[in-house]
């Protein structure tokens, strides 16, 4: 009995994390233009409240085989903002999947990684960026942001 119990604490807590990544509405994909900086091109997109909570994601793929990345990683902030205003900034991180030891299991070839959840506070235009920290050391492939809505509040 108590270990059901646990188990199904340990699922609603996984869950509940995972709600900006599975939760809601997905309305859009959008491709990231890679910046000279290492970051990504702004990326522009007409929100409304009746979308909260809105949560931002970063998919993409893993280069396969790059052991020299093996224990890097990317930090990043995204920054929400219309008209010269900031409505939201986040700070985060992207790991490398490879391992050093060769002998492991191979590692995941894809990531998505949560970047930010927002209200918004009005209908407007909004421009998200997603700027490095430091100089990136994880390679990405065709990276994307993906959009949902109606994101259940933790």
């Amino acid at each position: 009995m108590m270990r059901r119990l646990l188990f199904a604490a340990v699922l609603a807590v996984f869950f509940t994390g995972c709600d900006g990544l599975i939760g809601g509405e997905e309305v859009a994909r959008i491709p990231l233009q890679a910046a000279a900086d290492g970051g990504y091109a702004p990326v522009r997109i007409l929100l409304k409240p009746e979308m909260n909570t809105v949560a931002f994601n970063l998919h993409a793929d893993f280069v396969w085989g790059k052991r020299d990345e093996a224990g890097q990683w990317n930090s990043y902030r995204a920054t929400l903002s219309t008209e010269d205003k900031v409505v939201r900034t986040q700070e985060f991180q992207v790991n490398s999947p490879e391992n050093t030891n060769a002998t492991s299991s191979s590692p995941p070839t894809s990531l998505q990684q949560p970047v930010l959840r927002v209200d918004v506070p009005a209908e407007a235009e909004y421009q998200i960026t997603i700027a490095p920290l430091k100089p990136p050391a994880v390679t990405l492939n065709a990276p994307q942001l993906v959009v949902r809505i109606n994101v259940r509040q933790l």
